[in-house]
């Protein structure tokens, strides 16, 4: 016999009070590699307990670095000599180990690295990555599945991305603090993540300017400190508790999160009819009379962010009129569409393109997440819908967001984990 977990919920309660979100799953899975480049003992705060950290402990376990939880707090211990190599069995689960890359070879001078896993989103490819390292000097070979990179020193370089790619700005941002020499960053992305990197970076004696900006400047340093660091935190579990809440009809505040994280996707808010209150570190939203339809397109920050594109859809469902979504970041982020139409949603897609037409009434369906923003979609529609819901593949969404079961009741909402025996 089989059991699979599933969430089970009973539509149709507005959804009011307070909820406070963790740190950023973005920023944090990538300051939890920083002790790759310098030995000594860190320590994160604003942590959130989720799937994903667990699966970047592995990875930093199998290179020799320690690390331990402490409530919301993870302390981690790099030692002098690490290793090199990350099995696939570790890299499978997360497509974000990818990322360790460019600090061992700062470090190391050497890596060896699986391809990544992780959520089935399309084409995530790490060209760019591999161009920008192979510019500093790096040298990369593919054998049987895992890529070998070495280098004799990297050296500071000018690279242009052709793409405000996250991943690759990370990468080559965290190879060049050691490098020799200054490199710039050219079309680097600009979200608050890679800022809040940056900040810790400079905490350990980076020499970086113009992060937040399309241009970043790295001077290599000779040698790194370690530090501890507060995370910021999570804009697009904020986003996601803000289009819950609003698309019950319900009024509550999320309270952890810096507005200015989040600048195109409250002018949305706005636009489909939410009241919406900003505070310096929280943000209150409340329903008035009725969602409007709206336009929106996914852009690299400032834009709405591709992550919320799912959840601000299912947040229109039930909109007057017809929105259309427009996805400009990765293609199959429509995952979500075919489940809440079993849910009595009317949508229709093509190429990059969604047009919702808003209904009176969703009827609560047993539904599957693909991934992590996929399985918070339908929770977000489970939630408007009549009757109960059943979502399953709820390992997906304990990757991103830290008891979002329980930080729901909290709000208001009937809903539990259950299990589905097979």
């Amino acid at each position: 016999m089989i059991v699979e977990k599933q969430i089970s919920i009973e539509g149709n309660h507005k959804l009011s009070g307070e909820i406070t979100v963790k740190g950023a799953k973005n920023a944090v899975l990538k300051e939890m590699i920083l002790p790759i480049l310098c030995e000594g003992d860190y320590v994160l705060s604003n942590v959130p307990l989720i799937a994903d950290v667990s699966y970047m402990q592995e990875v930093l376990n199998v290179l020799g670095i320690e690390s331990k939880f402490l409530d919301n707090n993870l302390a981690i211990s790099s030692p002098s000599q690490i290793g090199i190599e990350a099995p696939y069995e570790i890299v499978q689960k997360m497509r974000a180990s990818i990322i360790i890359l460019g600090p061992l070879l700062a470090r190391q001078g050497e890596a060896r690295i699986a391809f990544p896993g992780g959520d089935q989103l399309g084409p995530r490819p790490v060209q760019m990555h591999l161009d920008a390292l192979e510019k500093m000097g790096a040298r990369f070979e593919l054998n049987h599945g895992v890529l070998i990179g070495t280098s004799d020193g990297l050296k500071g370089v000018e690279v242009n991305l052709p793409y405000a790619s996250v991943g690759a700005t990370e990468n080559t941002l965290l190879a060049a603090v050691l490098a020799e020499g200054k490199t710039v960053i050219e079309n680097a992305a600009r979200e608050p993540e890679i800022v809040d990197i940056v900040n810790m970076l400079t905490k350990m004696g980076a020499n970086i300017s113009g992060a937040g900006t399309s241009e970043i400047i790295i001077e290599g340093v000779e040698r790194l400190k370690p530090t501890n660091h507060e995370v910021i935190g999570d804009r697009v579990a904020a986003g996601t508790f803000l289009a819950a809440i609003f698309s019950t009809r319900g009024s509550g505040k999320v309270i952890g999160i810096n507005p200015e994280h989040l600048p195109m996707e409250l002018k949305k808010l706005k636009e489909m009819g939410a009241i919406i209150d900003l505070k310096e570190n929280s943000i209150s939203v409340e329903y008035d009379d009725g969602i409007n339809s709206i336009e929106l397109a996914t852009l690299p920050f400032p834009g709405v962010a591709t992550d919320l594109q799912p959840i601000f859809g299912s947040a229109l469902l039930q909109a007057e009129g017809t929105s259309i979504l427009t996805e400009n970041v990765y293609d199959q982020r429509f995952q979500w569409i075919p489940e809440v139409q079993r849910m009595g949603a009317n949508i229709q897609t093509g190429w990059q393109h969604a047009m919702i037409k808003g209904v009176r009434n969703l009827s609560g369906a047993p539904v599957q997440a693909t991934d992590i923003r996929t399985g918070a979609s339908l929770i977000i529609a489970a939630l408007q819908a009549d009757g109960i819901s059943s979502i399953s593949g709820v390992d997906h969404v304990n990757r991103g967001y830290e008891n979002i079961v329980d930080s729901l009741s909290l709000l208001g909402s009937t809903i539990e984990y259950t299990n589905n025996y097979e």
